[in-house]
């Protein structure tokens, strides 16, 4: 449990992907079971993804949001640059319970390299709640 209503991974890689996977998913039921799955994990989901997490408010979408992952492990990582819309993987929860996103240095890809299938799942998160604030 966690205040931001998403799971957060612990011991591995950041979980952008785990968390904009499950707000697709909890649309899809919510999409079919209106009554039992509410559209909040959708919206909480994204919020997590677009820098309401437990480091600071930046978003892991590179250009997307008002404070977002400019310099990030991509193939220009040596130009501390960003491509735009690329996802990283986002913090790492270190043992015991300390949340670690170095934002300025490109050279830790487990908490700073983009990660193509987390954008297809933000691209369907996003159209998810679009679909929700209609």
């Amino acid at each position: 449990k966690n205040p931001y209503g998403v799971p957060i991974a612990t011991g591995t890689w950041g979980g952008s992907h785990q968390v904009a996977a499950l707000a697709v998913r909890m649309y899809l039921l919510n999409r079919w079971f209106p009554e039992i799955i509410g559209s909040e994990y959708t919206l909480r989901g994204l919020d997590y993804v677009l820098g309401r997490h437990p480091t600071s408010n930046v978003s892991y979408v590179s250009t997307v949001g008002t404070k977002s992952k400019l310099i990030a492990y991509g193939n220009n990582r040596a130009d501390y640059s960003f491509i735009p819309g690329g996802i990283i993987p986002g913090v790492v929860i270190v043992q015991p319970d300390f949340p670690e996103l170095k934002d300025d240095w490109p050279f830790l890809w487990f908490e700073n390299e983009y990660v193509v299938d987390t954008v297809t799942s933000f691209i369907l998160a996003a159209g998810a709640a679009n679909a929700l604030a209609k």
